[in-house]
């Protein structure tokens, strides 16, 4: 868990909170200027992220969700839950650990993507962001075909995205007992983790059961 979530957040919304991080500008870019609401996000589907620019400041990406997948497997890594596994202590290190690939993954509530879906959100804030990674890679993927309504796949260059899940609180466990996503909705905790380093592992945790509810649905 996560494997499918919503995002109804406004771009206004989102850069109101950045500004309360130091350096905390955002800008957006072609595919983000006009942000639109998604009410179900799935893997391999491109979806905002927040990230660290360059020049300073931050920027809202459209990003494809889901890491290179594990050697011998199909599937891409949407969730990264074992920090202490060799694929993220040594393979992984750089996207893992450098300020550079952390990014914030806006969310309004996340969900398994089964019939009759249980939503989880976080009340009381515009937005809650989970605790990302973000990195570039070669390969092939799904992608949209000119008026066509299938997608294809295609060999070029993406920037993909994964996020943290941690151990499922009091409020998830009773839906789905293994796990659920690493949250932060605090300018601080947010600013932590994309400063990135080691001790900024410390937010894989849970999110208190009470600053948390469940959405009887999602509508736009």
């Amino acid at each position: 868990m996560c494997n499918r979530y919503a995002q109804y957040g406004s771009v206004a919304a989102m850069r109101a909170f950045m500004r309360m991080l130091e350096d905390g500008e955002l800008v957006t870019t072609s595919e983000t200027d006009n942000l639109q609401p998604q009410q179900s996000i799935y893997p391999d589907q491109d979806a905002p992220i927040i990230r660290r620019r360059k020049e300073g400041g931050f920027e809202l990406a459209a990003l494809r969700w889901g890491f290179p997948p594990i050697p011998g497997q199909r599937a891409p890594i949407t969730n990264i839950r074992n920090l202490k596994s060799r694929w993220w202590q040594d393979v992984n290190r750089e996207w893992m650990l450098e300020p550079t690939y952390r990014c914030l993954v806006p969310f309004t509530a996340f969900a398994e993507p089964v019939r009759d879906s249980t939503w989880f959100s976080v009340p009381y804030v515009d937005i809650a962001y989970f605790a990302g990674v973000w990195r570039p890679w070669h390969g092939e993927r799904l992608a949209e075909q000119p008026g066509q309504t299938r997608r294809a796949r295609e060999e070029r260059d993406w920037e993909l995205f994964a996020f943290l899940t941690t151990e499922a609180n009091d409020i998830v466990r009773p839906v789905h007992e293994k796990a659920m996503p690493a949250i932060l909705h605090t300018p601080a905790d947010c600013k932590e983790w994309l400063s990135g380093g080691v001790e900024s592992l410390r937010l894989q945790r849970p999110l208190p059961p009470q600053e948390m509810e469940i959405v009887s649905e999602m509508t736009g």
